[in-house]
């Protein structure tokens, strides 16, 4: 795991965030910077990265490799003729992802979110005490 490419793709997810923060909520909505809009925005960019790099962390993407397989093989005689079974299909689709980006992917987003959910407190916090 390199810490320089973890703070790369982390700077790049706030980058992501203002960009997404200023289109939806300072041009959509007119709302200003505060701890909500800027932990709604947080919070889409940080949920947007992080499942998907978990999925690919955790080699849940061999889960579709059935789907694929059964949905060619209504569709395409050759691909039928070509795998007989699912394990042949296996033996030729069996990859090997390097791990080590989507680690460093991962702890980038699960930082944004762990700022998304303590910029959102703190937003709960201001509301409690203007009451």
């Amino acid at each position: 795991m390199k810490y320089s490419r973890m703070l790369l793709v982390f700077l790049s997810l706030l980058a992501v965030s203002f960009v997404v923060h200023y289109i939806i909520f300072v041009r959509g909505y007119g709302e200003g910077y505060g701890y909500d809009s800027i932990s709604n925005a947080l919070f889409l960019v940080g949920v947007a990265t992080f499942f998907p790099s978990l999925l690919a962390q955790l080699g849940s993407y061999r889960f579709f490799y059935g789907i694929q397989y059964a949905l060619r093989g209504m569709i395409s005689n050759e691909f039928r003729s070509r795998y007989r079974n699912f394990s042949d299909y296996l033996n030729e689709k069996t990859t090997k992802i390097i791990t080590t980006i989507y680690t460093e992917v991962m702890l980038a987003s699960g930082t944004v979110l762990a700022s998304a959910i303590v910029l959102a407190m703190l937003w709960g916090r201001e509301l409690w005490l203007k009451m």
